[in-house]
């Protein structure tokens, strides 16, 4: 038995090429996130803005994406897995949960993350749903 067994092949995809491409787009999305979080840079235990509005806004991408790319194709890998996985944050959203409820902000912890939640799930829905 392996440790990491090889990741199956999908038919007609190289998974080198694969794995530059979501490492080149990840790049691209992590100084993105960074740029915007420095822009938007608010006290600790504070509503989080910079996660909200890349998180959404990676959602609005996402959805907008998943209309017009194939899934499993190279496009795919470079915008959604690479530049927009990596642009969105589902690990400085844990943490900020986390700094509020420590400081006492149970309440807006609460808020932030229903907020998060329903307003992507919903923007995501919206973009899949839109016209052509």
């Amino acid at each position: 038995m392996q440790l990491f067994p090889a990741p199956a092949q999908v038919p007609g995809r190289l998974l080198p090429i694969a794995v530059a491409l979501v490492a080149a787009g990840g790049a691209i999305g992590a100084m993105v996130r960074w740029m915007v979080g420095t822009l938007l840079e608010g006290e600790p235990a504070t509503w989080p803005w910079s996660t909200l509005c890349v998180n959404i806004g990676g959602c609005i991408m996402i959805g907008v994406a998943a209309r017009h790319i194939e899934r499993g194709s190279q496009q795919w890998d470079f915008v959604v897995t690479g530049i927009l996985g990596s642009f969105t944050t589902m690990s400085s959203f844990a943490v900020e949960l986390n700094d509020l409820i420590d400081a006492g902000r149970s309440g807006m912890a609460f808020g932030y993350g229903a907020t998060t939640v329903v307003v992507g799930v919903g923007v995501v829905t919206l973009m899949l749903r839109g016209s052509s």
